[in-house]
C-alpha cells in the first residue's frame, strides 16, 4: 500500500491543492485495493447485517404478530397484515431516501455511514419490541412505523458502503454475503418464530434485542470507516438541499430499468412469503400445530437453496462480471416454484416451491445490489440514489401483501394469488433485459 493510500484508509481523504468534486473523492476511495483480511471483515459484516436484521423482521412479521393478530380475535387479520405492511412502507419509502441523503451529505469524523447505522439500529429493535407491548391494533402500527423508520436509518447507509468502500471486483460477492444473510435471516427468523409461536412476547423481545446490536456490531467487524471530515463540502443552500433530494436526471436510463424491474421481482416475492402462514391454514387446509412444522421445514430448504445459490452465484459474477443475465435466471427460477402449489395445493408442493424460491432468491441476491451499484448515476449521491433504488424494496414489499390481500378477500384464492405472481416475475425479467450498462 503506497502512502498516498495508508492516509485514505486511516485518515479519511485528504483535499489535494487543486479542486476535487465529492464524486471524484469518493471514487477514488472506492477504486482502492482490499487486502484479503479487509474482505474477509467485509465479507463478514455483510452476511451478519442480513441475518441480524431480516431474522427478526421475518419472525415478527411473518409468524409473530399474524398469530397474535388470530389470538386477539380481529376479525380480518389477512387485512390488518396488509395494512401494517403497506402503512409501514410508507414510512420506510420516505425515510430510506430520507437517511441516504443525510448520510451523503454527513462530514462526520466517525464517517458517513457508521453513525446512522449504530442509532438507527439501536432505535429499530426498540420499536420493534414495543410491537409486542402496545394494546390496540392502532398502536402496534404506529411502533411498526417506528421500526420501519429506524431500520432504514441503518439500512440506507449501510447498502451505500458497497459503492463507497468496495471495489467493483469485489461487490458481487459482497452483495452474495448480504443476500446470503438475508435469505439464512429469513429461514431463522421463520424457525424460531415457528417455535415460539406460543410464547408472542418473548420472540418479539428477543427480535428487538437482535436488530437492536445490529448496526454497532457491523461497525466493530468491518474496516473502520474513513473520517469524512476532509471530504469536499456540498453547497448548504436551500436549492443545494431540495437538489439532493430529487432523483437522477441524467446518464439515469438503466437506473430507472433496474428500479422497475426490482420493483416487479420483489412485488411478486412478497405476494407470497409475507402469507405462508395464512397459505398453510387457509389453502392447504393446516392447523396451528401442522403449520408451524411445515414453516420450520420450508425455512430449513429455503436457506439452504439459498446458500449454494449465493456461495455460487456471487464470485460467479464477479469472475465473469455479469450480473443482468442471472438476475433474470433468477426470476425465471422463482416463477417455476410458483407454479407448482397453483395447480397442487398440499404440503409437498410448499416444499417444491421453497426449494425453487430458495435457489431463485440466493441467485437473485448474489447479483442485485451489485448490479444496482453498477447502475448508479453519481457516486457522490450513491446513499440518495440506492436510496432511491431500494424504494423498489418498499414499494415492493408493500405492493404485494396488498395485492394479495386484495385477489383473497375479491376471489377467495391464493391459487390466483400464485399465478399473477408469475406473470409478474415475468414483466420484471423485461425490464432487467433493456439494462445497457450492465452485461
Amino acid at each position: 500500500m503506497t502512502d498516498s493510500q495508508a492516509k485514505h484508509t486511516e485518515a479519511g481523504l485528504e483535499q489535494p491543492d487543486g479542486a476535487i468534486s465529492a464524486h471524484d473523492a469518493i471514487e477514488a476511495l472506492a477504486s482502492q485495493p482490499i487486502t484479503m483480511a479487509q474482505r474477509a471483515r467485509f465479507l463478514t459484516g455483510f452476511l451478519l447485517c442480513g441475518i441480524l436484521w431480516y431474522a427478526p423482521f421475518a419472525a415478527a412479521i411473518g409468524i409473530l404478530l399474524p398469530q397474535r393478530f388470530l389470538d386477539d380475535g380481529v376479525g380480518n387479520p389477512t387485512a390488518l397484515v396488509a395494512q401494517l405492511n403497506s402503512i409501514g412502507a410508507f414510512v420506510a419509502l420516505a425515510a430510506n431516501l430520507l437517511w441516504g441523503t443525510l448520510s451523503d451529505r454527513s462530514r462526520s469524523r466517525f464517517g458517513r455511514r457508521s453513525p446512522f447505522m449504530i442509532v438507527g439500529a439501536a432505535l429499530a429493535g426498540l420499536f420493534l419490541w414495543l410491537t409486542s407491548v402496545v394494546g390496540s391494533p392502532a398502536l402496534i402500527i404506529l411502533c411498526w412505523c417506528g421500526a420501519q423508520l429506524f431500520l432504514n436509518m441503518l439500512l440506507a447507509p449501510f447498502l451505500a458502503v458497497l459503492s463507497d468502500r468496495v471495489p467493483e471486483n469485489n461487490r458481487a460477492s459482497m452483495s452474495a454475503a448480504y443476500g446470503l444473510g438475508v435469505t439464512v435471516g429469513q429461514s431463522v427468523g421463520q424457525i424460531v418464530g415457528a417455535q415460539l409461536i406460543h410464547n408472542l412476547g418473548f420472540g418479539i423481545l428477543l427480535s428487538g434485542v437482535l436488530l437492536g446490536v445490529t448496526g454497532l456490531l457491523v461497525v466493530v467487524i468491518w474496516p473502520k470507516e474513513p473520517s469524512a471530515q476532509n471530504l469536499p463540502r456540498t453547497n448548504e443552500g436551500f436549492g443545494s438541499l431540495i437538489k439532493a433530494f430529487t432523483p437522477p436526471t441524467k446518464n439515469c436510463r438503466d437506473f430507472y430499468l433496474a428500479l422497475f424491474g426490482r420493483l416487479f421481482m420483489v412485488t411478486s416475492m412478497y405476494m407470497i412469503v409475507n402469507y405462508q402462514l395464512y397459505i398453510l391454514q387457509q389453502y392447504i387446509g393446516l392447523d396451528a400445530t401442522g403449520s408451524a412444522t411445515v414453516l420450520s421445514v420450508t425455512a430449513v430448504i429455503i436457506m439452504i437453496a439459498s446458500l449454494i445459490a449465493s456461495a455460487v452465484t456471487g464470485p460467479l459474477s464477479d469472475l465473469i462480471q455479469r450480473r443482468k443475465a442471472l438476475v433474470i435466471g433468477a426470476a425465471v427460477i422463482i416463477a417455476i416454484g410458483f407454479l407448482i402449489p397453483a395447480f397442487a395445493p398440499s404440503v409437498w408442493a410448499m416444499y417444491a416451491w421453497s426449494g425453487l424460491y430458495g435457489f431463485g432468491y440466493g441467485v437473485y441476491n448474489a447479483c442485485d445490489q451489485a448490479l444496482n451499484v453498477d447502475v448508479l448515476p453519481s457516486k457522490a449521491e450513491a446513499g440518495k440514489d440506492l436510496g432511491i433504488l431500494n424504494l423498489s424494496n418498499t414499494v415492493g414489499q408493500m405492493a404485494g401483501p396488498v395485492a394479495t390481500s386484495i385477489i383473497v378477500m375479491a376471489f377467495d384464492s391464493y391459487q390466483l394469488a400464485f399465478l399473477i405472481g408469475a406473470i409478474v416475475l415475468v414483466i420484471s425479467c423485461v425490464f432487467i433485459a433493456l439494462i445497457r450498462k450492465a452485461k
